[in-house]
């Protein structure tokens, strides 16, 4: 489910990389535009727009910074997920990365907030994002249940 607020700064991305340059390949229009935020601001989305059942999710958040290549294009903020820290320093550059977490409780709705470093001389920014339910498996049978 995209992200959609109508109250964020949406950018086009410049650089040219494709979901093949990141390890957990997302669709390729995941990298051409992104939300970010001004310089010195929080950049928060609620996402996805419905409340998540209680469980544990696996959570993978897509990030490139959208100027053209340059030595300076790059931006570091930190990232929390309900208001616990999800990933602290990240630094994100022309080239695209991800970050992901495994068996991440969620309930309710989900807040994304991504807080900028002091020393960044930009905003944060975010392209994509995947949630997956964690849903365990019951408990095994045996062989002799099945007869």
């Amino acid at each position: 489910m995209p992200f959609t607020d109508q109250t964020k700064l949406i950018v086009d991305c410049q650089s040219n990389i494709t979901s093949t340059d990141l390890w957990n390949n997302p669709p390729e229009t995941a990298l051409s535009k992104g939300f970010t935020a001004s310089k010195g601001k929080e950049l928060s989305l609620n996402w996805p727009p419905m409340n998540l059942p209680a469980a544990n999710y696996y959570v993978t958040l897509y990030f490139q910074d959208n100027r053209s290549p340059s030595p300076r294009s790059w931006r570091v903020f930190d990232v929390k997920l309900n208001n616990q820290p999800f990933y602290n320093g990240l630094n994100v550059s022309t080239n695209g990365v991800m970050v992901y977490g495994k068996q991440w409780p969620l309930s309710d709705q989900t807040e994304i907030r991504m807080t900028p470093a002091p020393s960044s001389d930009k905003g944060p920014i975010i392209n994509a994002g995947e949630i997956f339910q964690i849903v365990p498996l019951g408990p095994k049978t045996f062989p002799r249940e099945g007869t």
